[in-house]
């Protein structure tokens, strides 16, 4: 049973008796998540947090962005639409400065965790090089621009404010189709159009883009889309090559289900799919989930992407 609780600028909490209709965007390419909820008419101060449960388990924790009180001919409602904490990493400007070999642990206490979220690893990798954070720069885009340099992929904040530097991660598998959950509908994708076939790249001030890093299965396949990448400039360093080809691979197959009822919780989640006429594809994983609840029913939109290693 889904239920909200709103937080006011008090410190007083509330317990909605009931959602009207929700919505709950989750989407690893989006840095926070979004809920839009609307209940019958209840008198609040102004709003400050919100959080989803499934009954004692937390699904959402959030900063309300705008509340609404709406009245018409078909009644009195309460509007709040929310961004998960991820959104104070986004509205605050980090200070200027520039890092030499900036730790994990030190980039999470700058910029994650004064904000309440949590480092949900116990690693505390070093990266080998300088970061500068110019003015203007989001305490998001800082802690970004480190992930990308250290690990080769952006961040993740979970919808409950869990940071994960590596990207989007759960230990659970979901199983799809007859013998898990049921879908109404299935469409698989695939964009040559997304690949790379080789990066050719420059190592030296004198050199040309003589070294090339091919994508070996694209090729095969006919694939041929070709990159250039100036390697001796700081910010593209040689893995970066690598880098372009995986996140090619990455973009190019994609499998959207609908799914009755509310599967929040399960981003990351291993993908299995029971169903003879897919394409053999060993290993997904949950992408994305999109929750809509109205009065006449609930669903969920999910998106399974190809897991590369």
């Amino acid at each position: 049973m889904l239920k909200c609780v709103l937080k006011d600028v008090n410190g007083k909490e509330r317990s909605m008796p009931q959602l009207l209709s929700l919505q709950v965007d989750v989407d690893e390419g989006v840095p926070a998540d979004a809920l839009y909820a609307l209940f019958p008419y209840t008198p609040t101060a102004e709003l400050s947090e919100i959080t989803l449960y499934d009954g004692d388990e937390p699904l959402f924790i959030g900063v309300v962005d705008e509340q609404e009180h709406i009245c018409s001919s078909k009644g009195t409602y309460l509007k709040v639409n929310a961004r998960s904490l991820a959104a104070h990493l986004l509205d605050n400007e980090a200070l200027p400065c520039e890092y030499d070999h900036p730790t994990l642990s030190l980039m999470y206490e700058r910029y994650a965790k004064p904000f309440g979220i949590t480092l949900g690893t116990d690693c505390d990798e070093v990266f080998f090089g300088e970061q500068r954070v110019t003015k203007g720069t989001s305490c998001w885009k800082a802690m970004k621009n480190f992930c990308n340099a250290c690990y080769l992929t952006a961040p993740r904040i979970s919808s409950v404010g869990v940071l994960y530097p590596k990207g989007i991660e759960h230990s659970g598998v979901t199983v799809f189709g007859e013998d898990g959950v049921r879908y109404t509908q299935l469409r698989e994708v695939k964009k040559r159009c997304e690949e790379i076939s080789a990066v050719h790249v420059k190592a030296s001030n004198g050199g040309t883009y003589s070294l090339p890093i091919k994508n070996a299965s694209a090729r095969e396949r006919g694939v041929r889309r070709e990159r250039y990448l100036n390697a001796v400039l700081t910010e593209s360093p040689m893995k970066c090559a690598d880098a372009m080809i995986k996140n090619g691979d990455a973009k190019s197959y994609a499998v959207y289900l609908r799914c009755e009822g509310c599967l929040l919780g399960t981003e990351g989640d291993r993908a299995v799919i029971d169903d003879a006429l897919l394409s053999e594809e060993n290993d997904l994983y949950i992408s994305a989930v999109h929750y809509r609840m109205k009065g006449d029913g609930a669903y969920s939109n999910i998106t399974l992407k190809r897991r590369i290693s």
